[in-house]
């Protein structure tokens, strides 16, 4: 059991120190959660264990809080579990109240003061009970789970709105659209690093880089060093756990063995895990 827990923006303010991210990585079941865990404790880092809206109404919100709840704290390193991409209030509240760490609420859908408004609701219900709160400005491109953003409607975040909106709302950790991207990259994305750093200097809030599937480490590290003190992982975890069922299919065992197939299943998010969390920390000071 991981001692002197740090808080999910402890972490984040610990990593922005030390120039570090925490990974972030999108769980859809109790083998991937574990599996996600099990990474982090080889490698003694701390780790973030993040739901989709999608995933949490699947499971329903007290059962899935108390099974990661349960992970986290048998684990021997600091485990956090954090709502991603919700745009509802009501939602990201339950989420608070069944023991998560940390919630998102997604209002960059909305105009600026409506997305602060949501923001600052959450805000003001979760800080009550010890929880802190991610937004986000501007309007990452591509799929997340339900979340779907074209390219048509994606924007970016400018760095005097940025200020505005992490200072008027009172979250935590911010993750401004900079151009990356969920789901799976067409062609090379063009990102700004510029903002990155700009709001590393004028805001206490660690920055979040969403869309972390699919950048090189020259583009992981770049962000990072930059002032990315979070990057959110999802696409990545799903494709080692299809792809490797795919693949295990293909040779169609003759023996049933569910347990091997699990920890076949389990063994590639592991180093999918691993290979990311090696980047994150290849600077840490």
């Amino acid at each position: 059991m991981a001692e002197n827990k740090r808080t999910f923006l402890e972490e984040l303010q610990e990593a922005k120190s030390h120039s570090y991210a925490v990974g972030a990585f999108n769980i859809f079941n109790h083998l991937s959660a574990r599996a996600v865990v099990r990474a982090a404790e080889e490698l003694g880092l701390p780790v973030i264990l993040q739901t989709s809206v999608v995933t949490v109404k699947e499971f329903g919100t007290v059962q899935l809080g108390a099974m990661l709840r349960q992970l986290a704290e048998e684990a021997s390193v600091n485990v956090l579990i954090h709502l991603d991409h919700c745009q509802d209030v009501e939602l990201a509240k339950a989420c608070v109240d069944a023991g998560w760490d940390a919630v998102m609420y997604d209002g960059s859908r909305l105009s600026l003061e409506e997305n602060i408004a949501g923001c600052r609701e959450v805000v003001e219900y979760a800080h009550r009970k010890g929880v802190q709160v991610e937004g986000e400005l501007g309007r990452i491109v591509g799929v997340e789970d339900a979340l779907k953003v074209s390219a048509e409607d994606a924007s970016l975040a400018g760095l005097e709105d940025s200020i505005r909106f992490v200072r008027e709302s009172g979250i935590d950790a911010f993750a401004p659209a900079i151009g990356t991207a969920h789901g799976v990259y067409k062609g090379r994305p063009k990102i700004n690093f510029d903002l990155v750093a700009q709001l590393k200097e004028a805001l206490a809030a660690p920055v979040v880089i969403h869309g972390g599937t699919g950048l090189s480490e020259e583009t992981f590290r770049r962000l990072i060093c930059s002032g990315g003190a979070k990057v959110n992982v999802s696409t990545a975890i799903k494709h080692a756990y299809l792809d490797t069922c795919r693949d295990y299919f293909k040779d169609a065992p003759a023996k049933p063995d569910p347990i091997g197939f699990d920890r076949i299943l389990s063994h590639a998010i592991e180093q999918t895990v691993k290979d990311h969390m090696i980047i994150f920390t290849k600077d840490r000071a």
